[in-house]
Order: structure tokens, then sequence, then C-alpha cells
């Protein structure tokens, strides 16, 4: 599961670091977060018609394109990725619409009494990274479409299992473009999906248990000097 994550970088060192270009869409800017919540719009990196990558603005929480109501109740954050080809409001994305989504972590809590103790998991190194995701795009009206995303989740592997049974699905780079090709075989490509080994965590402060809290503090060791 991933209920929480963070994303550090500006929106220029997002299309640096994932070697894309910036959708044309007014009025939307990005600022690094370190507490985001499903609902929110994120950045994400798509193919356009011409397979490049674009860094495209997404509601997190997927909204299948067959629907007819407007979002409502909670958001589809998460498609478990066995099951994500079957499922009807994720299999058409599962094909044809796949991106990555930029981050540097996110939170899991563990424990038994509440509340329960947040922690914050990362990669063993200082960049930022990817989730895979699906996205789809819903008609608002006409020539008005509502793009929204959700992270691919699969069984925890490594020291991670300790915090929760599920984890974010990652790829190698040099899978990223299959990935997000919509003539690859996405199950082919997932089955180089990375483990949990070069995941490191630690415990964080609790303020984070409140969608409000936010800023780089969060993600700092609890009771840290």
């Amino acid at each position: 599961m991933c209920g929480r994550y963070t994303l550090s970088g500006k929106l220029d060192e997002i299309r640096a670091c994932f070697k894309a270009e910036e959708s044309l869409t007014a009025d939307w800017n990005w600022s690094p977060k370190y507490n985001i919540s499903p609902g929110m719009v994120v950045p994400a990196v798509a193919f356009d018609g011409e397979k490049r990558r674009k860094v495209v603005p997404m509601r997190w929480g997927l909204h299948p394109h067959w629907r007819k109501e407007a979002p409502e109740g909670r958001p589809l954050f998460n498609a478990r990725v066995e099951t994500a080809a079957e499922k009807a409001s994720f299999r058409t994305p599962f094909r044809r619409r796949r991106a990555l989504i930029p981050t540097s972590g996110w939170y899991e809590w563990d424990g038994v009494e509440t509340p329960k103790t947040p922690n914050f998991i990362t990669e063993d190194h200082d960049d930022m990274f990817a989730f895979a995701g699906l996205w789809d795009k819903w008609r608002v009206d006409e020539g008005i479409e509502l793009l929204s995303c959700t992270i691919l989740t699969t069984a925890a592997t490594g020291r991670v299992k300790h915090l929760h049974h599920r984890m974010p699905v990652r790829l190698p780079m040099e899978k990223w473009d299959d990935w997000l090709d919509p003539e690859s075989d996405p199950n082919r490509v997932l089955e180089d999906m990375r483990g949990g080994e070069d995941l490191v965590f630690w415990e964080v402060d609790r303020a984070v248990n409140s969608g409000r809290a936010e800023g780089a503090e969060l993600v700092k060791k609890a009771n840290a000097a």
C-alpha cells in the first residue's frame, strides 16, 4: 500500500531527472511536497503521441474513462499489480496508459496501538526515483478532460515487510520507456520489477499523521538532534 508519499524536486529538476518535457498546461506549477495524499494533483510522466516523455499534472486517484459520474468517495490511489489487468477500472490503462510517478519516498505506519508509528521509506541514495503507475482520462465537458493516475503495488520484500505487506512497484531506469510504451507488453516489463533490498527506512515524527502537515522536517528521523 502507498497512501502518502513525498516529492522533493522542483519541476525543472523533475524534467531533468526523467529526461522529459513539460506538458503545455496553463496555470499549473509544482513546489516540493512532503505529505502528498490521494486527491492531490501531482506530476506524472507519460508518453505523448510521439513517444516522448512528458511531465503531466494528474489527480492522484484514478477515475476510469467509462464512469458517468464525477469523482466522489475514496480515490483509487493504488492498484494491485497482480489483478490490474483484470479489474474494470485498471485493465485499459494497464494495456496502454502507463505512467511513472516521480517520488522521493513514501510513508508507512507500523505497530498495533493507535496512533501507529510513521516511518519514511526511500531508496538508499539521494536522487528522485519513480513508482510504476497507470493513468486514465475522463471527459469533464466539451474539450475538458480530467487526467488521473494510480500507483501499482506488489508484495513487499526485504526489510520493509516489517512495516507493511505491500510496497509500490519500481522498475529499473532502463525499463522506463518500455513501461510507458503502449505497444510493449506490460507483463514482460514487470518481470524486471525491483525488490526491496535497496530500500531504507526510519521512524519519523507523528506530525505526519495529519494530512495538513507539510515541510521537509516531516522526513527527518524522529528525535534527531
